[in-house]
């Protein structure tokens, strides 16, 4: 039998690598951010974010995050960096910290971004986010599913959702993906496939340049698939913790293809594009989310396009939430023997990260 024994220069070497490692993993565990309430209470752990108004932040002695009331928070001290969003809409990078009121009053908090030095009013920050290390831990979303079954006339649907967020301090980008199929037995059969993309480039302040790519699928308006490129300018009108109104304006242009029962090959238009998007959060308790979107045929006059969206969400625990969705795609000159209007109401669980 045969015995691996290390040399004596080689082993002293391993062994010290070993302990730096498990002294640098134990010095990262052991960042303490403090937390200090309006009411004397003191918190030391790790800050993780701040969204929607509540301050997620973890002890050691929990499983899981606790939520605070931003703004029954008296002090902040943390040498981490975060992504920071204020409510005029300026993106910073840098270490935080929140000072007593009464100490700084309408400066209480402060960024340090190298040498630069932000203070403002902490009411005036709407998010903060750790900056991680890679893409992928940058990702926020979600994902949710719903089911419904009926015995009488053996009908069932089932539709899906899932959304991804990346943000950085000069551009953000995001994706969603929607789907929906409802039929019964000895019945027709309905599908709708949609793929969305957005991304953001910030102009400074409320301001940005918005792309949009939009690929949707519609058995009940006999598209097969259609394409939207396009983009426009958008600002913010409200931002806050708790609401979030914006606005896009700018043109795209729309490829169509078409099952061929629908005796229309395929189009090409340019349209304009209208659009808004409305967000209102209120605390940890419930969220509502609505958008339309309106494209006015330029190339084809007198056509409109119109795609609307809101959901209602209520959270649950374990970042698990339950909602109902309802969903409009609407076009004025559709294909002959297609409807108009394809609109649904779904509902369903979801988990977020």
């Amino acid at each position: 039998m045969l015995f691996f024994r290390p040399s004596q220069r080689g082993f002293f070497p391993l062994i010290s690598f070993l302990v730096l490692l498990h002294l640098s993993i134990s010095l990262h565990a052991q960042r303490r951010d403090l937390v200090v309430m309006k009411n004397g209470d003191q918190l030391s752990g790790e800050l993780k974010k701040l969204e929607n108004g509540i301050l997620y932040f973890k002890p050691p002695y929990v499983t899981d995050s606790i939520q605070l009331d931003w703004l029954q928070v008296e002090s902040v001290q943390s040498s981490a960096v975060y992504q920071v969003v204020l409510k005029n809409g300026e993106h910073l990078i840098g270490s935080i910290s929140k000072l007593p009121q009464d100490k700084s009053p309408g400066t209480d908090f402060q960024l340090k971004e190298g040498t630069r030095d932000v203070r403002t009013a902490a009411q005036d920050v709407v998010d903060i986010k750790s900056e991680k290390q890679n893409f992928w831990r940058q990702l926020t979303g979600s994902i949710d599913f719903g089911y419904d079954f009926t015995s009488g006339n053996t009908q069932t649907s089932f539709n899906s959702d899932a959304s991804a967020n990346y943000l950085s301090r000069n551009w953000a980008a995001g994706a969603s993906f929607t789907s929906s199929f409802s039929g019964q037995s000895s019945g027709s059969e309905t599908n709708l496939l949609e793929l969305q993309g957005v991304g953001e480039r910030y102009l400074g302040k409320n301001y940005s340049l918005l792309g949009l790519s939009d690929f949707l699928h519609s058995s009940q308006q006999d598209l097969q698939l259609r394409t939207t490129l396009g983009g426009g300018y958008s600002r913010y009108f409200i931002r806050t913790n708790e609401n979030r109104l914006f606005w896009v304006a700018g043109a795209v242009y729309n490829r169509e293809t078409f099952v061929s029962a629908a005796g229309r090959p395929t189009d090409d238009n340019v349209e304009g594009l209208l659009g808004g998007n409305y967000v209102l959060m209120k605390f940890n308790l419930y969220n509502l989310q609505s958008q339309l979107l309106l494209f006015p045929g330029i190339s084809d006059a007198g056509r409109i396009r119109a795609t609307t969206k809101t959901t209602f969400a209520v959270k649950l625990s374990n970042n698990f939430y339950t909602n109902v969705s309802f969903w409009d795609n609407f076009d004025s000159r559709p294909p002959i023997n297609a409807k108009k209007n394809e609109l649904g109401i779904s509902s369903g669980l979801g988990w977020s990260f």
